[in-house]
């Protein structure tokens, strides 16, 4: 195994999934690459059309933006700091979160993508999940969710 795909948000279940990549990438010498998936409905949450401007849209839409930029540098400086000693990347990309897995997936050449396990409880602030059905059959390499 020469590289890892992480696909984390830094909630707890993804946690796992980092420790999980971490311990893999010592015990194999393999690059880790950590990406970071933007949901596409992230630009729905400017609200209904008819209750702002323009203006007011854009403006929150850009600061959206930016909080999304800002927690995702927050999570990737934490994870340079936990996988010191290990190569990695870090690459960002927004659509269907399904979708935007199994091309990065291609994209790197990964041998293995690790994610996080389904979690009884979702934590605040994350309300997307990946479809099994509309996940496997696009991946070009294993897949291992971590317990």
């Amino acid at each position: 195994m020469k590289h890892i795909l992480l696909t984390t948000h830094g909630t707890p279940g993804a946690r796992k999934a980092e420790a999980l990549a971490l311990e893999w990438a010592h015990r194999y010498g393999a690059k880790v690459t950590i990406l970071s998936i933007i949901n596409e409905a992230w630009g729905d949450m400017t609200c209904d059309d008819w209750l702002n401007t323009s203006t007011t849209r854009n403006t929150f839409g850009a600061y959206v933006a930016g909080e999304i930029s800002k927690e995702i540098g927050q999570l990737w400086d934490r994870l340079r700091d936990e996988f010191q000693g290990v190569e990695i990347d870090f690459l960002s990309k927004a659509g269907k979160l399904e979708d935007v897995l199994a091309e990065a997936a291609r994209e790197v050449d990964a041998d293995v993508v690790i994610m996080g396990a389904w979690q009884q409880e979702q934590a605040p602030g994350f309300k997307d999940r990946f479809e099994n059905k509309r996940l496997h059959p696009q991946m070009p390499c294993p897949l291992v969710v971590a317990p």
